[in-house]
């Protein structure tokens, strides 16, 4: 018997901390404040918890929390910048974007730069190099703050049109580029089985995110309001770790090794943790790597998982490691809200929608998408400036199918490393899945009214009534538990 996944939204010690913690973060985003500041609120904090009552340990907690998110992003933010140096070590995986390539490379001095490089220059992880080009300081671009986005990742330095020379190769960290090496060799077999685009739409569902895909291509996805389903979000990590439980699960079985009950869990986290890092351990697949591995781990051992503390036990980890991406990372944002929107509004609106078929998982894929797209609206309307209006029917003619199309595009690759005419099967029906999802992304992409563009004024205006929606849930899910009083008396406990 599975575990049933608690949505409960009771107050405790560990929300507020978690709460407070990130409050300081927001706020240093816009505001310094100085390490003395912080530490001097963390004292005081301290002081006030002498006293035992609750409403002294409610602001003790949320003070201390409060300075200790502020002074995470003082030292985080802590950075004197110097010139790079012209030599140094490439530490990601550089990208083809339209004609140019471009990757980090930390200088000899420490300094982090983004180079754009000619498409020729044959550069990979791991590789030392000699940059030689003008570096430039990164602003704001039509009213994107590009510095303050690249500063989250400690780079503060652009380099474009560069000369680039290797001087070495394999200087970087050996699992990393041997896990590259995987993912790069799993494009190579999946573009031997299956033509264009249909082959780089398999490998963005499975290891390389929209990346992988044209441009033209991508925006289709973005019109449709279906280009979550290839940037590798929480939605293909949950199958993928969904997977990696049941087939760890069986092969200790008939491996006859069923002496140590966590051994499928601790492998499935372990292929986890190797997929994120494959992957390049973008934000969004962090988060959702997190949220995965609690929940493999509690089905496996029986124990209820709750959704609402594991998102934000996950987003506690990953703001503690880099507090800037709570205000400078979109696709932090855009993962958390579109996580949240499902815990707090997917139940709720499938209630609501009773009299939609369940046949071929109708009604939850339209939950799913009316919840995520409800969290997400105010936030992509001021950052991209427009929404899709098509998004409901094009995600209900390809999420169902997308985790088939996973599977047997993976099985048929696998299979492919023993011999291509084997795959062929699983090819054809993969590619005439793909085949599907690539025509309603182009469909539903190339009308004319699938976007609807937002003014400043139409973006608070939607922020206001979503905001409303929220509080009307979750005042409804804490009437359900005896109140707000009680929700307040949970923190005793």
């Amino acid at each position: 018997m599975e575990p049933e996944a608690d949505t409960s939204w009771g107050l405790n010690p560990i929300s507020l901390f978690i709460g407070g913690f990130a409050a300081g973060i927001f706020l240093s985003s816009f505001v310094p404040i100085s390490p003395l500041i912080s530490l001097l609120i963390i004292v005081v904090g301290f002081a006030v918890l002498v006293d035992k009552k609750r409403e002294v340990v409610l602001l003790s907690i949320i003070l201390i929390s409060f300075g200790l998110g502020s002074l995470r992003y003082a030292v985080k933010d802590f950075h004197e910048v110097q010139t790079p140096s012209t030599t140094g070590m490439v530490v990601n995986e550089p990208e083809d974007k339209e004609n140019i390539r471009r990757f980090v490379y930390e200088a000899d001095n420490g300094e982090k730069v983004l180079v754009s490089a000619p498409l020729y220059a044959h550069v990979e992880y791991g590789d030392r190099v000699e940059v030689k080009a003008e570096p430039k300081t990164p602003g704001v671009i039509e009213g994107f703050d590009y510095g303050a986005y690249l500063a989250k990742d400690d780079i503060y330095w652009t380099e474009s049109f560069a000369e680039v020379k290797v001087l070495s190769s394999g200087n970087g960290n050996a699992l990393k580029a041997a896990l590259l090496r995987v993912k790069n060799n799993f494009i190579a077999h999946t573009r031997a089985i299956l033509p264009e685009p249909e082959s780089s739409l398999l490998a963005g569902l499975i290891v390389a995110g929209k990346d992988s895909l044209p441009a033209a291509i991508v925006e289709d996805f973005r019109r449709a309001g279906i280009i979550h389903i290839v940037v590798l979000s929480g939605f293909n990590v949950t199958l993928i770790a969904e997977f990696l439980r049941k087939a760890f699960q069986k092969i200790f079985i008939l491996a006859n090794f069923t002496a140590l009950a966590w051994a499928p869990a601790a492998a499935s986290v372990a292929g986890v943790v190797l997929f994120t890092l494959m992957t390049g351990a973008t934000t969004t697949v962090v988060r959702a790597a997190v949220m995965a591995s609690i929940a493999v781990s509690a089905k496996l051992f029986g124990r209820s998982y709750s959704a609402p503390r594991a998102l934000a036990f996950a987003a506690f980890l990953m703001l503690l490691e880099n507090p800037k991406i709570l205000v400078f990372d979109p696709s932090f944002e855009l993962s958390f809200l579109a996580t949240l929107g499902l815990v707090l509004f997917m139940d709720p609106i499938s209630e609501r929608l009773k009299r939609v078929t369940e046949r071929w998982k109708v009604r939850e894929t339209l939950a799913q998408t009316l919840a995520t797209q409800l969290a997400v609206l105010p936030l992509l309307a001021y950052s991209v400036g427009n929404i899709s209006i098509v998004s409901l029917p094009a995600n209900i003619l390809t999420l169902v199918i997308v985790p088939f199309t996973m599977l047997a595009g993976f099985v048929a690759v696998l299979l492919s490393y023993i011999h291509p005419v084997i795959a062929w099967p699983l090819s054809f029906a993969t590619y005439f899945l793909l085949s599907w999802i690539l025509f309603v992304a182009h469909f539903f992409g190339s009308l004319p009214f699938a976007t609807v563009a937002f003014s400043a004024t139409s973006v608070i205006l939607l922020c206001g009534c979503v905001s409303a929606i929220f509080l009307y849930f979750l005042y409804s899910k804490w009437r359900k538990r005896g109140g707000i009083a009680n929700a307040f008396r949970s923190i005793e406990t």
